[in-house]
C-alpha cells in the first residue's frame, strides 16, 4: 500500500465547487480543501496519494465573505459545510449552483432569487446521532466524520433544534447512569446503536427513538423512568430494534416505551402526526414558505383535481385541499400512508383521497383510463422520479405540473422527460441553511405544441 505523501505549499483559491469546498491547483492538479473560500490564501497540506485534498495550515488571506466559525467540529463533522461563510454569501453560492445546473437547457431560464431563512441556525427538527463511551466512561452523543466510520461526539450542534440538543444531553446522562452501552460494531456488544429524536416545533412534543441492536434492552425501564426524571418535555419513547449491519438507522420493528408513539406539528394551520419513520420536512418554517409559493404558482381553480405523488404524509395534497375539488395522494410507505389518512381525519377533510402505492406504478394504472387531472404536485426523494412515471403524467394533460426538488441534479434530469411543458417558474428556497443543499420549485405549464427540453 502507498505510503501518503503531504506536500506543503502555499496556494490561492480559484473557485467553490458544488460540494462548498475551496479548489486549489498545484502543478496542473486540482485539489480540494474544506474551508477554504474563493480567492483565499493559505498555506496547506496536499495529499498526494489516492484522494487529491488539502487542509489548511495557516489562513494568509481572508475572504470577505469569511465569517468566525462559532461550531468546534466544524472541519472533522461534516455536517455542516458552509458555517464559515456569510449567509449573504451562501444565498447567492446557491442561485448560481441552480443556475449553472439549469444552463444545460437550449433557453435561457431565469431562476428566481433564493428563499432566504429567517432563523438559519438551530432549524433542524429531526436529530439523528450515534453514541460511544468517552475515556471518563460516559456516554456521549456525535456524528460519524465524514467518509468514515470514527465518531465524532458534538454538544449543542449549531443547525439542530435547541430543545432536540437539549434533550440529547439528559438522553446521554440517562444512558450512563443506567450504565447502558454503545453498541461496538467491531466487537457487537453493547445495546445502543442510534437514536432519532423529532420535536414538534409548533407544539413542542419530543419524540425519543432509541435504535438497538437487538430486541434485548436490558435496564429499559429504569432508562425511561430515569429519562422522564431529567427531561419532562418528552411525550413518547419508543424502542426500534435493527440488528443489521447497515448504514440504514432504523429497523422494521418498534416497541412504544413511553406515550402514544407518535407527536404531533401544526404546518400553515394544519394539524400533522408524524411518527418514527413518516417523512416530515425537517424545516418547518422554510416548508411553509416552500408550499405557500408552490401552491400559489399552482393557481389551483375550484374545480381542479390535483395529483399529489410521492405524498409522504400528505401535507401538500392536505394544505393543497382548500383550493382543490379533489385531491389524489399517492405514497409507497405504509407507516406514512397511516399517518396521511389520520391527518385527514383530524384536518376535517373530506376531498382528499390516499393511496398506498408506488408513484409510477399507479399512474401507469390510471394512465389508460384518461382521468381528469388538472394539477400535478411530485416532491421525490433525492434519486428523483422515473421517465416512465414523467411519460404517464404527460399524456394526462395536466395545466399545470409542480415539481419540489431537494436534489437539483436530478431535478434537471429529469425535466428533460417532460414534453409538451415549458418551464414557467425556478425558485430556490433555503430549506438546508449551512449546507450546500438547496430545495428547488419549478413550475411547468402546458404548451399548445409539443416540445421536449434538450442540452
Amino acid at each position: 500500500m502507498a505510503q501518503q505523501k503531504m506536500i506543503r505549499t502555499k496556494e490561492k483559491c480559484r473557485y467553490i465547487n458544488d460540494l462548498g469546498q475551496g479548489v486549489i491547483t498545484y502543478q496542473d492538479t486540482n485539489y480540494v480543501v474544506n474551508g477554504l473560500l474563493e480567492g483565499e490564501e493559505a498555506i496547506l497540506d496536499l495529499s498526494t496519494i489516492n484522494r487529491k485534498y488539502g487542509n489548511i495550515i495557516e489562513l494568509k488571506t481572508k475572504s470577505n465573505d469569511r465569517i468566525n466559525v462559532k461550531c468546534p467540529y466544524f472541519l472533522e463533522c461534516g455536517g455542516c459545510d458552509l458555517l464559515h461563510m456569510s449567509y449573504e454569501k451562501e444565498i447567492s453560492f446557491k442561485k448560481q449552483l441552480v443556475q449553472n445546473a439549469f444552463k444545460k437547457f437550449d433557453r435561457l431560464l431565469k431562476v428566481s432569487d433564493v428563499i432566504k431563512a429567517d432563523n438559519p441556525n438551530n432549524y433542524r427538527n429531526k436529530l439523528q446521532m450515534t453514541f460511544k463511551l468517552s475515556k471518563t466512561k460516559k456516554v456521549v452523543s456525535g456524528f460519524y466524520e465524514e467518509g468514515t466510520h470514527k465518531i465524532i461526539p458534538v454538544k449543542n450542534c449549531m443547525i439542530q433544534n435547541e430543545l432536540g440538543n437539549s434533550v440529547m444531553d439528559n438522553i446521554n446522562l440517562a444512558l450512563t447512569k443506567n450504565k447502558i452501552l454503545p453498541y461496538d460494531e467491531n466487537t457487537h456488544k453493547g445495546v445502543i446503536r442510534h437514536v432519532l429524536i423529532r420535536v414538534g416545533v409548533k407544539t413542542n412534543e419530543v419524540m425519543v427513538v432509541l435504535v438497538t441492536a437487538s430486541d434485548l434492552f436490558p435496564g429499559r425501564n429504569n432508562f425511561v423512568k430515569t429519562l422522564l426524571n431529567l427531561d419532562k418535555r418528552i411525550t413518547t419513547i419508543i424502542q426500534n430494534v435493527n440488528p443489521r449491519d447497515t448504514s440504514i438507522v432504523l429497523g422494521d420493528k418498534e416497541r412504544i416505551l413511553y406515550g402514544p408513539g407518535f407527536i404531533y406539528d401544526y404546518l400553515l394551520g394544519f394539524k400533522f402526526k408524524i411518527s418514527s419513520k413518516s417523512f416530515y420536512q425537517i424545516n418547518p418554517e422554510q416548508t411553509e414558505k416552500l408550499y405557500e409559493k408552490a401552491i400559489e404558482l399552482a393557481d389551483i381553480k375550484a374545480n381542479d383535481v390535483v395529483f399529489d405523488a410521492y405524498s409522504g404524509i400528505s401535507t401538500i395534497g392536505i394544505v393543497a385541499s382548500k383550493k382543490a375539488k379533489q385531491v389524489i395522494c399517492v405514497e409507497q410507505n405504509k407507516d406514512a400512508v397511516k399517518d396521511a389518512l389520520l391527518n385527514i381525519k383530524v384536518n376535517r377533510i373530506n376531498n382528499v383521497s390516499v393511496f398506498n402505492d408506488d408513484s409510477t406504478e399507479f399512474i401507469k394504472k390510471i394512465a389508460p383510463t384518461n382521468p381528469k387531472i388538472d394539477i400535478v404536485f411530485l416532491d421525490p426523494p433525492r434519486a428523483g422520479s422515473t421517465k416512465e412515471f414523467i411519460s404517464e403524467v404527460c399524456k394526462l394533460n395536466p395545466r399545470k405540473i409542480v415539481y419540489i426538488s431537494c436534489n437539483y441534479k436530478t431535478l434537471v434530469r429529469d425535466l428533460e422527460y417532460f414534453e409538451g411543458y415549458e418551464i414557467k417558474n425556478i425558485i430556490p428556497v433555503d430549506l438546508f441553511p449551512r449546507t450546500v443543499h438547496v430545495e428547488t420549485v419549478v413550475v411547468l405549464s402546458k404548451l399548445n405544441t409539443k416540445k421536449t427540453y434538450q442540452h
